[in-house]
């Protein structure tokens, strides 16, 4: 007669391991699933042990109560069974289910002759033994199926595309360090508020690990994963609706936090500078403010008042903020939040001349009276630029000098002796096509000075006109103190930006016409014929 007594609790873990292995492998329990994995596994086998020892203890049982229980129980494990392998996230299923029969054949068997034939059980059970000692030494030693991870087969490797970094603002949460402790701050903000449109970035400034996983749903929202010290996760808001969101940390789930979605981004203090009118002149002024300070986190908008094109460009070794160009009427933007502390110096590339900078200073920083700029006369507007006048010499006492009246009669010139003839070499004609040989490499100068004078006309480039063979080669030298290009019309070639005392050069592989222009300074043209 069996054991009720073992059998009934060994049913009940049986059937509970069974359930918590299911769960686990389905992937529902995401953020505790090793501790899951544990758990089941051994409850399950506890329940085995404790379903053999009661069937066997007295011999199995045929009575009509036994039957039944036994069709339980086997209801109970079909059914997890075949929502294991149907419903599964994964693929190593038939793995476990081929470990947990290794494990469980062997137990019934030893158990089994334990309790009926105890004379056969160190036999058998030295059998077991030694089959498990060669199959493990066949495993390893001859590779049939190969060691793999922990129960996972290797992840197939599939190139994805990499997401373009998220540009949206970023509103920072630490996780602070000693967060760890129970009773002690955790996140900072406890309570943040995100304006929509904002993702969120946390950062775990602890020495331990951390996570942040939504509250309501187990992660399902949101789930930060492992976050060792230092690290960070950011969290992109675009899929979210406005609301309050709670999370906490599976680790330490004793820390929580929230935070309000939605909200309208609060304004930014922004600083606006002024490239003035004309500032492309040499010894104009440029920009206004010429020198301002600005607190750390506003922002700083250059709107640009010319007429032809302009940069900012961050004068550092290694620029911090660079426009590229920025035609008459548009702004550039920066968000000083990501600078450090310090001076900035900057000048538009175009017209190097034009120089500026700006403080960036801590909140602290006390600010410069309203309206107010450095004594840089370019930040002085034209009309208000004093002008020095010429100092008056005290009189000094000469004789007057009394013009002559006019006299009617013709003035008399002094004879002037013939100068002897300057015989001229004679200048022999050349037919137009032969006059003027086209050379394999050819410089031509962009003019000093062509920056700011636009009736430049054919001097702007010298030669105006370059004549070169098929194949042979032109190369512009920038002569002048602003940046310009060599562009030709049909964008056939284009040198870009040529800084001050910089060259570049084309090679020309086909005979033609060739109009081209500095699309910084449009007055400045220039042709290469090719023949």
């Amino acid at each position: 007669m069996s054991n009720w007594d073992l059998m009934m609790p060994g049913m009940g873990l049986t059937a509970i391991g069974l359930a918590g292995v299911t769960i686990s492998y389905a992937g529902i329990a995401h953020t505790f699933i090793d501790g899951m994995h544990a758990l089941t596994g051994l409850t399950m086998f506890i329940g085995l042990i404790f379903l053999a020892a009661g069937i066997l203890d007295g011999g199995v049982s045929t009575s009509n109560r036994a039957k039944a229980t036994t069709l339980v129980v086997l209801a109970i494990s079909l059914s997890f069974g075949a929502a294991a392998l149907i419903f599964n996230s994964i693929t190593s299923i038939p793995t476990f289910i081929g470990v947990m029969l290794i494990v469980t054949v062997p137990a019934i068997v030893m158990a089994y002759v334990s309790m009926k034939m105890p004379q056969y059980a160190k036999p058998i059970g030295i059998i077991f033994v030694i089959a498990t000692g060669a199959a493990i030494s066949a495993y390893v030693g001859f590779g049939l199926y190969g060691p793999s991870q922990y129960l996972v087969p290797p992840p197939e490797e599939v190139e994805e595309e990499k997401a373009a970094a998220p540009t949206a603002p970023i509103t920072s949460i630490s996780i602070l360090k000693g967060s760890a402790v129970q009773g002690a701050p955790d996140y900072d903000p406890d309570m943040a508020t995100v304006p929509a449109g904002n993702n969120i970035e946390w950062t775990n400034d602890d020495d331990v690990t951390h996570t942040v996983t939504s509250s309501a749903d187990a992660g399902a929202t949101f789930d930060s994963g492992i976050m060792n010290g230092g690290a960070k996760y950011l969290l992109e808001t675009s899929k979210l609706q406005p609301g309050t969101y709670e999370y906490m940390c599976i680790v330490h789930p004793w820390m929580t936090a929230s935070f309000v979605y939605g909200g309208e981004a609060p304004a930014v203090p922004t600083v606006e500078i002024s490239i003035l009118k004309d500032s492309a002149i040499q010894g104009n002024p440029d920009y206004d403010p010429d020198t301002v300070q600005v607190t750390k986190g506003d922002a700083i908008v250059w709107t640009n008042n010319d007429s032809t094109m302009h940069t900012v460009t961050h004068a550092g070794d290694a620029p911090k903020f660079d426009s590229s160009i920025i035609n008459a009427g548009e702004t550039f933007k920066i968000d000083t939040s990501t600078l450090e502390i310090g001076k900035y110096d900057y000048l538009c590339i175009v017209h190097p001349w034009m120089t500026a900078s700006f403080d960036l200073v801590d909140s602290s920083g006390e600010r410069l009276a309203e309206g107010s700029t450095a004594t840089d006369p370019n930040s002085v507007p034209p009309e208000e630029i004093p002008v020095e006048e010429a100092p008056v010499e005290a009189p000094v006492d000469t004789p007057l000098e009394i013009p002559a009246e006019p006299t009617t009669e013709a003035p008399v010139e002094a004879p002037v002796e013939p100068e002897a003839p300057v015989e001229e070499a004679p200048v022999e004609e050349t037919p137009a096509e032969t006059a003027i040989v086209p050379a394999e490499l050819v410089l031509v100068d962009m003019a000093a000075g062509t920056a700011s004078n636009t009736e430049c006309g054919d001097k702007c480039f010298i030669p105006n006109t370059a004549y070169v063979t098929v194949g042979g080669t032109v190369t512009w030298k920038n002569s002048d103190t602003a940046a310009h290009t060599a562009t030709e019309v049909e964008a056939k070639f284009d040198s870009s930006i040529v800084m001050s005392g910089a060259e570049y050069s084309h090679t020309f592989e086909e005979a033609g016409t060739f109009d081209y222009y500095c699309i910084v300074h449009p007055w400045m043209k220039g042709k290469v014929i090719v023949g």
